[in-house]
């Protein structure tokens, strides 16, 4: 993602959102550290919005971002199951992007649940919020990067 999107991305959240964000309806982003999301006018953009944003510092996505832990991991067994499964009941080669589509929409039927995204927040100790229950591997870097910044 270029910065550049990500400001449009930014603009289009808001937008989408029913009423005001600040007080009565805050939101919290969840982000990696790319460069994208951290350039000086995506964060003075989202601040004018009313949004928070939090970064996580590099190489702890898989243990700490909510959707990697629950969701996206789900989608990918879903996916390859279906694309296993049409592939060797109708024996195909090269499947037809029609066919592609199909796979996808069941694979994120199945993989971006609610359930499954409320499991990713509490399986990730970020709600209700657990340092002491996070992945040891992962505890003594994010104590680190909130003590640094």
């Amino acid at each position: 993602m270029t910065a550049f999107i990500f400001k449009d991305f930014l603009s289009f959240f808001k937008k989408s959102i029913l009423g005001d964000i600040f007080f009565i309806n805050m939101h919290l982003f969840i982000f990696d550290g790319h460069g994208s999301h951290v350039t000086l006018e995506a964060i003075e953009q989202a601040q004018a919005f009313g949004l928070d944003m939090v970064t996580w510092p590099s190489h702890t996505s898989h243990a700490l971002q909510p959707l990697n832990v629950a969701c996206f991991k789900l989608f990918k067994i879903a996916l390859k199951k279906e694309s296993d499964t049409t592939m060797i009941n109708r024996n195909y080669i090269d499947p037809e992007n029609v066919v592609l589509v199909g796979w996808v929409d069941k694979a994120l039927d199945q993989a971006l649940s609610r359930k499954n995204i409320i499991l990713g927040f509490k399986s990730t100790r970020i709600w209700p919020l657990d340092p002491k229950a996070m992945d040891e591997r992962i505890r003594p870097i994010l104590l680190l990067y909130i003590v640094v910044n």
